[in-house]
């Protein structure tokens, strides 16, 4: 699912995906401060994200995930959430954790996330990990 989608338009649907349970519709300039880029590479990302089906863009109102867009951002945040926790886990402070597990959901196989989850699983049913 998210393994076709470039991971720079990965943290587009991201910002999406993370603003839109607040509003129906998210404003380009919104994600695009939110992305640290400016409105018109927001507007080209979004003008390709659109043609591969997983948002809907109308010029001047804005963006929003379609069903093939949350089932993506979904996917890529729960990549996020299981490499963070398995950072953690290894005693990884929480900040730290959250900034490597961004850079790594983008390179790291879905089947190496299932592992890792099941490993988190299996040592917080131990009680183990560190903290």
């Amino acid at each position: 699912m998210e393994g076709e989608i470039s991971p720079s338009l990965q943290e587009y649907l991201t910002a999406i995906y993370k603003r839109e349970g607040a509003v129906k519709w998210v404003r380009t300039t919104d994600v695009a401060s939110d992305l640290r880029v400016s409105p018109a590479s927001a507007t080209e990302a979004f003008k390709r994200l659109a043609e591969e089906g997983y948002i809907e863009y109308l010029p001047y109102r804005g963006v929003r995930l379609t069903d093939k867009g949350l089932a993506a951002a979904e996917a890529i945040a729960g990549k996020e959430r299981a490499l963070r926790e398995a950072l953690k886990l290894m005693g990884v402070p929480e900040a730290e954790a959250e900034k490597i597990a961004c850079l790594l959901e983008h390179s790291v196989s879905d089947q190496a996330v299932r592992a890792m989850t099941e490993f988190v699983r299996r040592c917080a049913g131990e009680g183990g990990g560190q903290g």
